[in-house]
């Protein structure tokens, strides 16, 4: 599961040349098991983080008018089982900057 948790913007508004912006998204893996949530949770590190041999991320996200500038995990609280169900909440950073028009 996917929130989008805020946006922060710094420098001149957004949508101006130059203009940054830092994106806080959690995802939340849900499984029957710790290993089946862990697993998920490894994917979604990989999807999210991982690079390329000349350093370029593995999975694009692609925004159009903005460039991304970097990812990263912001936080893991790891595995945690409520009824049954085992949950793993990730929260990544995701900043960009507008594209000169």
């Amino acid at each position: 599961m996917l929130y989008p948790l805020g946006v922060t913007t710094s420098g001149p508004p957004y949508g101006d040349p130059d203009a940054d912006a830092r994106v806080l998204l959690q995802l939340t893996s849900v499984a029957t098991t710790a290993e089946q949530v862990e697993w998920m949770a490894d994917r979604v590190r990989s999807a999210m983080v991982s690079r390329q041999k000349d350093g370029s991320y593995a999975r694009p996200i692609i925004v159009t008018g903005c460039s991304v500038m970097q990812r990263f995990v912001d936080k893991e609280e790891g595995v945690a089982v409520s009824s049954g169900v085992y949950s793993y909440v990730q929260r990544y950073v995701i900043e960009l900057t507008t594209l000169n028009s």
